[in-house]
């Protein structure tokens, strides 16, 4: 099986010739990403090419033309690191938020959000809902590039994505829970723009897979079972609908403690869920998931970082025989970890620990 026919095969509910191996955000035929452009993930990065199964994680432009046309960002260099000041002038008022990028280090420090007071989320609400359509040239050049090493998955945030990160993660939390019609009202406005946006890199053919990423703002402990039926359920279950409608599948993406929103998961009809993060970082293995629900959802992830980073060979060979003897049975499960380094040099013991996993899940994933 080519790695195209491995992974299609697993988000049918089909059983593969083999476990298809994912390495997550590490993308071995985005040639222009953070991590091919670093000297020491070379090695690992040829390693991923030439043995795992690719599902190219790629993001669409999604442009606000009123937001396009009132925005301002200001960039000031603080020693090693980047400070980026976003200002958006509203029609109601100025919002603004601050975010720091460190040298050597792929991610984004939030230090200030755009909704502070009930006073900025007003001036957010006021934004006008101008929508311009989405660009997916880049989308087809990478689609070309992959060919059968993989499949293409588009990346898109679900309202409650949006609308946590608008917050500082408290005051977010205290939102959700004591202002439920305003906060409703907020993932509304954000559904529309979401809805629109997909519908349009639905028509213009990007896929075969859609990651919707945000759910895991409202499992335990930060929100209960019932706010993540109001707050994501409604939402995604639709946006689910509108990408089978199209002959595609989606997968959601949700870090933590899943087992209470499990059912809800289920019941909005995704192919395919991760990271699926075992005791102690999430509630529930992947054998009790099986149990439960059968291969009615394709289950990817379950190897943690930090073992990839620190663990001994003996445990890392370990470690990956587990995580395929609980989710190899009956297929619907693609190993992968559950997040991907963010250093810029990448350690010895990282770089043997990924050739580790890659080739015991090789060794032993074969159906």
């Amino acid at each position: 099986m080519t790695s195209y026919d491995r992974l299609i095969s697993v988000l049918s509910q089909k059983i593969p010739d083999r476990i298809p191996i994912s390495t997550y955000e590490l993308v071995g035929w985005n040639k222009d990403s953070w991590e091919n452009q670093q000297d020491s993930y070379k090695p690992l990065m040829n390693y991923i090419r030439e043995n795992t199964d690719c599902m190219y994680m790629i993001g669409v432009p999604t442009i606000n033309k009123y937001v396009n046309e009132h925005i301002v960002i200001k960039k000031s260099e603080q020693g090693a690191s980047t400070f980026i000041r976003t200002i958006l002038e509203t029609p109601r008022g100025e919002i603004s938020k601050l975010d720091r990028m460190d040298q050597g280090l792929n991610t984004v420090w939030h230090i200030e959000h755009f909704v502070k007071t009930d006073g900025d989320l007003d001036k957010y609400m006021s934004i006008p809902d101008e929508f311009l359509p989405v660009s997916t040239n880049h989308v087809k050049a990478a689609e070309e590039l992959l060919g059968d090493k993989g499949i293409l998955m588009v990346d898109i945030p679900d309202p409650i994505c949006k609308a946590a990160e608008l917050f500082d993660f408290g005051e977010y939390t205290v939102k959700a829970y004591t202002d439920q019609v305003v906060f409703t009202k907020l993932l509304d406005k954000i559904f529309e723009q979401q809805m629109f946006f997909l519908q349009d890199v639905l028509k213009k053919g990007a896929g075969p897979l859609f990651r919707i990423v945000g759910p895991e703002y409202a499992t335990p402990p930060f929100l209960r079972s019932k706010q993540f039926y109001d707050y994501v359920y409604r939402y995604d279950k639709q946006m689910i609908r509108l990408i089978h409608d199209h002959g595609k599948y989606a997968r959601i993406h949700c870090h933590g403690r899943i087992r209470e929103a499990l059912k809800h998961i289920v019941d909005m009809e995704a192919d395919a869920l991760d990271p699926i993060e075992a005791p102690p970082s999430g509630d529930i293995d992947i054998k009790d998931i099986k149990k439960a629900y059968g291969n009615n959802i394709c289950l990817m992830g379950n190897l943690q970082l930090k073992d990839l980073e620190y663990a001994s060979p003996e445990q890392m060979k370990d470690i990956v025989k587990r995580a395929i003897q609980e989710g190899k049975p009956g297929g619907g499960f693609v190993i992968m970890p559950t997040a991907s380094p963010i250093n810029a040099s990448l350690s010895e013991t990282t770089l043997r620990n990924y050739k580790i996993f890659i080739d015991t899940a090789i060794e032993y994933g074969k159906y």
